[in-house]
């Protein structure tokens, strides 16, 4: 028995020096990702501001990666069913095109967007789920996001049959200076569970508006609102660890 004790102890400190070098590495992530240039339409450094396809392309990159992610399979969490948990995402941008260096404050744009978002989901009878999410800061930028979303579970599945579910969201970028940012989108997934796992994948499309905080001037005219819309898949895997919940995913837009 004082083996056993010994053994479970070992194992509890591994995972202990796991997570503080997880956060080590998160933090230091997050300190050098501060440092980064901040999104500007009219950026006095450079002397003038974005041309109107500078602000689509900007509009389109900013808006795939504040835009939701899942996160979850195609099964309704249920009546009682409640789902809270910490995510991280990190969105890819091409940082090295024109239209990234010309909106960002001393030409110096983040090589990726790193997103820590705080989950809350709730299911209600019929197969429906609620949920909410917040993003307190965009790391590499003083942005922050928020939303939500609702996923109706039409086949709930069993244990020979897949589920499926459609899913409705709507995001805001806050903080931004001088525009507005939100998102809106819809898709439909399919998920099959085997034990403590869950694959899921899943299609859907995601609608994009930007507009520009009057009066920005670009190329001497005013800039026009940018409304974009981008085919986006995802696959994921859900594991369940006695209490613990891991959810790695996938996205990707054409």
């Amino acid at each position: 028995m004082g083996n056993d004790h010994g053994a479970w102890g070992k194992r509890v400190q591994q995972k202990g020096w796991v997570l503080v070098a997880a956060i080590v590495v998160f933090l230091g992530v997050a300190r050098e990702a501060g440092a980064w240039g901040q999104i500007l339409l009219e950026n006095e450094a450079e002397g003038g501001t974005v041309t109107q396809d500078q602000f689509q392309s900007v509009a389109r990159e900013l808006g795939l990666a504040s835009a939701s992610i899942p996160l979850a399979p195609a099964e309704p969490l249920g009546l009682l069913g409640i789902d809270a948990g910490f995510g991280v995402s990190v969105a890819d941008i091409r940082d090295e095109e024109e239209f990234w260096h010309a909106a960002t404050e001393n030409r110096n744009p983040c090589p990726v967007f790193i997103l820590p978002q705080l989950l809350v989901r709730k299911g209600i009878p019929g197969g429906v789920d609620f949920g909410v999410s917040y993003t307190p800061k965009v790391l590499g930028n003083d942005l922050s996001v928020i939303g939500g979303e609702v996923k109706w579970s039409f086949i709930q599945g069993s244990m020979l049959t897949p589920a499926m579910a459609v899913r409705l969201d709507y995001h805001r970028v806050l903080e931004a200076e001088d525009f507005t940012l939100q998102t809106a989108s819809g898709d439909i997934s399919i998920s099959k569970g085997f034990g403590p796992i869950i694959p899921y994948t899943g299609v859907g499309m995601v609608f994009i508006f930007c507009d520009p905080d009057a009066p920005v001037i670009g190329s001497g005219v005013p800039l026009k609102p940018a409304e974009l819309r981008e085919l986006k898949g995802y696959a994921g895997m859900r594991l369940t660890l006695g209490f613990i919940q891991l959810n790695p995913e996938i996205d990707l837009a054409r």
